[in-house]
């Protein structure tokens, strides 16, 4: 791949390659703008968060890359929980979506959206990494830029910060606080051979993906954590989510990680099975520690943060993409309107920041039993903005496992459990 030279000057520049970086720096290149995206990584690489719900086929018809996800990736039927004793199912025919969910290789997803936002215009610089900033109005921010020629300022006249858990604005202004709810380590790997399941329960050998489409599967782990299971074109996802605590204490009487992940997976009931026949692939386990946490600030004057760079909620209901996507579209219709309308820039930006804040609250929300204080407020605010179908969809999900008690309360009061389309299953059924 030949390297691009780093601009001195643009219009906007984007700092990350993921979803939410890619989509803003397409929307802003066709509205005309010199954009400038860079990333420290060079495309295809990998990263995390694999499923992705049918909400996001808004957003790649916008990019115009709809048909070629479509063809690219695994379709999912919807998700099937096993939260205790109870095991439930939803499927995204009941929610008036005329298109399924999607398994997807990050990598690959990654990259398609990337090369897209260059076909736009976007001049798109890899093995580049933002080091510092500093904001001087909504018309020149300076950036240090750091590549394979060392350090380079740039000046621009909007930064949008798309580093994921990276989270670069936030931790040069040291607003980057992690959430005491979910102090969560993650760890993850990737493997062949796996089962998986299908609608009704059923479980299929990994050759019959294509005939008979996935769904994601989630169960409890112990009081707290769970585990997910999402099988892609070549592999299965597997991953798991445990208290930090519960970790330090569990992982000490292994004698490395990767034996501690493959334990904990194959005494989980349902998931064992799963793989019991499974084989751990592409280098072994991968870890995050503590990945929850909220940027203190994501607007500011000539800066926007979007995607995970903003937050990070616990991903149990796989919305990371879509929040992504959404966070990308907004940035650029922000930026677009305070660049051609300059006094309406700090309104703007007002505009953006409560959207974000109300977009991560109500998923934090839906990912906790009990929520003490306001944060309800800025929740309920954003739950208006969604049609019925997806309202109903997120009663239904939330109400797959025990962190449920929220939403009822966030969604001003109107009552989700008479809406909810899921499915009571009997069990799994292995062939």
């Amino acid at each position: 791949m030949v390297s691009v030279p780093v601009p001195e000057r643009s219009d906007v520049l984007v700092v990350g390659g993921g979803p939410a970086g890619s989509f803003a720096a397409t929307m802003l290149a066709r509205r005309g703008y010199d954009v400038v995206l860079v990333d420290k990584a060079r495309h295809p690489r990998e990263t995390v968060g694999e499923s992705v719900l049918p909400g996001a086929w808004k957003y790649f018809d916008l990019l115009g890359v709809g048909e070629e996800v479509m063809r690219r990736f695994v379709k999912k039927a919807g998700g099937v929980v096993a939260w205790g004793d109870e095991i439930t199912q939803i499927a995204f025919r009941d929610f008036a979506y005329d298109r399924p969910g999607l398994h997807v290789e990050r990598a690959d997803l990654d990259d398609l959206l990337l090369r897209n936002a260059e076909r736009a215009g976007v001049r798109a610089c890899e093995g580049v990494r933002a080091e510092d900033f500093t904001s001087a109005g909504d018309s020149a921010t300076a950036v240090t830029l750091v590549g394979e020629d060392g350090r380079q300022p740039h000046r621009t006249r909007y930064l949008v910060d798309a580093t994921g858990q990276a989270a670069f604005v936030a931790r040069r202004l040291g607003c980057r606080r992690l959430d005491p709810d979910f102090r969560f380590v993650a760890l993850w790997g990737y493997f062949e051979g796996s089962h998986y399941v299908s609608a009704g329960g059923i479980v299929r050998p990994f050759a019959e993906l294509h005939s008979h489409p996935p769904m994601t599967f989630v169960t409890r782990l112990g009081g707290w954590g769970w585990s997910w299971h999402i099988p892609m074109r070549r592999v299965t996802s597997i991953g798991i989510v445990v208290p930090v605590e519960d970790y330090r204490r569990a992982a000490a009487a292994h004698g490395c990680l990767d034996d501690y992940f493959l334990a904990t997976c194959r005494a989980t009931p349902h998931l064992g099975r799963l793989i019991a026949d499974a084989r751990l692939v592409n280098g072994g386990v991968r870890v995050l520690r503590d990945f929850s946490y909220l940027s203190g600030t994501v607007a500011g004057p000539g800066v926007l943060v979007i995607g995970d760079a903003a937050g990070f909620i616990d991903p149990i209901f796989s919305i990371g993409i879509v929040m992504a996507l959404y966070s990308g579209h907004l940035a650029a219709w922000t930026i677009d309107r305070s660049l051609r309308r300059t006094a309406m820039a700090e309104t703007s930006r007002k505009l953006f920041a409560h959207q974000m804040r109300g977009r991560y609250e109500l998923a934090r929300t839906m990912a906790l039993p009990v929520i003490e204080g306001d944060e309800h407020a800025a929740a309920a605010a954003y739950f208006d903005f969604f049609s019925q179908s997806e309202k109903e969809l997120m009663w239904s999900a939330a109400s797959m496992t025990t962190r449920s008690g929220n939403l009822v309360r966030a969604s001003g009061g109107e009552s989700g459990p008479a809406v909810l389309k899921r499915r009571e299953l009997a069990g799994l059924h292995f062939g």
